[in-house]
């Protein structure tokens, strides 16, 4: 496959609100209301229009690397990627040049060439993803800020099994979780500390106990965002005195290494994030190791756009190995209208708790290029 064309773009979406991550030493770490982030349309020498993204955040407060520095740096190497030819994703990252890190800078041309590689063939992107299943169950993540009547309402309303609730190191936020674990006691409650606790904080090791003694779904990324190992052993821990709580690892997980050693170390519980680790065929890869080592998945979401993104998630998330529902929730989870540039939305079904997998060529969710146009605030084509 050979890309003679390559559009991109930096897009500044609205939210129409924040999305708060939670604090880490009292500093905030809040997504929005404008998403900045940057977009990929690739043109191939056959004729197809392929698209993906660079899933960053404006600054680097949801990993190291920001929407900023990837703009930045998508100047200095975008024209390395034109006219070569690729048979495989890695291809296509590896035209790049050598890179330390930069995972998600480098997953928008794996997944770019995959995303053109189905419509070539085509087949369903899942397909080619070794998918299977024709619906995928989802659940919804809730910011922080989120009152326990808003959550209520998400299950009783909105009809979502599994809730995700964003937590803080606080009595507040415990009691929150407790008070709708104790009301909603057959929904699939899972909170996201997003590295928020110290393990060195004895007020924090309690509080994260108590978390695990109301025998939630999973506790998300409680500690550092680089300590795997201090991560196993909080699970040991629950473990020898038998407090029921998993342990699931999110943003530690970057690379196969940091996986196997999860894994290998007793964590039942991974968040693979598409772009995260490199690249949809990256996420393939740990998603089968952990089948194979009997390791529950899901795939988490970044507050990405639809199409491209959602629908990258959503194709991944149809694999066999992701045993538990993902973070995608729908075209109307999170920006304001005509600030997600579908064609079509990406709709829940009337039991609220699935989307089914488009069975057509290609990613199944188009891009609308006059909504794109809106949100777009630079665009730079290649070759210049």
């Amino acid at each position: 496959m050979k890309f003679e064309r390559l559009e991109t773009r930096y897009v500044v979406p609205d939210m129409g609100r924040k999305f708060s991550l939670g604090d880490v030493d009292g500093q905030a770490r809040i997504i929005g209301p404008i998403r900045d982030m940057v977009v990929l349309h690739g043109f191939t020498s056959n004729g197809v229009e392929a698209w993906s993204a660079i899933d960053t955040v404006k600054f680097p407060i949801y990993g190291s690397e920001s929407s900023t520095e990837a703009w930045a740096l998508l100047q200095e190497v975008g024209e390395t990627f034109i006219g070569k030819d690729f048979n495989s994703p890695r291809d296509a990252v590896h035209s790049l040049g050598y890179m330390i890190n930069h995972y998600i800078f480098q997953a928008a041309f794996a997944n770019l060439y995959l995303d053109a590689e189905a419509i070539e063939k085509g087949v369903p992107l899942y397909t080619l993803l070794g998918g299977e299943k024709e619906q995928v169950e989802i659940g919804v993540s809730i910011p922080k800020t989120a009152t326990a009547e808003d959550i209520g309402k998400k299950i009783t309303i909105e009809k979502f099994k599994r809730i995700k609730v964003k937590v803080g190191p606080t009595e507040e936020d415990y009691m929150k979780i407790a008070s709708i674990k104790n009301s909603f006691p057959n929904v699939k409650l899972m909170i996201d500390a997003n590295s928020s606790f110290d393990i060195r904080n004895n007020d924090h090791i309690k509080l994260l106990n108590k978390y695990g003694e109301l025998d939630l779904l999973m506790i998300e990324q409680p500690l550092a965002h680089n300590d795997i190992a201090k991560h196993i052993n909080l699970q040991n821990s629950f473990n020898q005195n038998s407090i029921p709580g998993n342990i699931c690892l999110d943003e530690s997980i970057l690379t196969m290494d940091d996986l196997v050693m999860a894994v290998d170390g007793g964590i039942p519980i991974i968040n693979i994030k598409v772009t995260r680790v490199g690249g949809l065929d990256i996420a393939k890869k740990m998603i089968e190791y952990c089948q194979n080592h009997k390791v529950d998945t899901w795939i988490g979401g970044m507050v990405e756009l639809t199409a491209p993104g959602k629908a990258h998630s959503l194709a991944m998330a149809a694999h066999p190995g992701v045993t538990l529902p993902s973070d995608i929730s729908g075209s109307a989870g999170y920006f304001i209208k005509n600030n997600d540039p579908y064609v079509r939305p990406m709709e829940r079904e009337n039991d609220g708790a699935v989307i089914k997998v488009p069975n057509t060529p290609g990613r199944g969710w188009e891009v609308d290029l006059n909504k794109m146009d809106k949100i777009t605030k630079s665009t730079v084509v290649f070759p210049k």
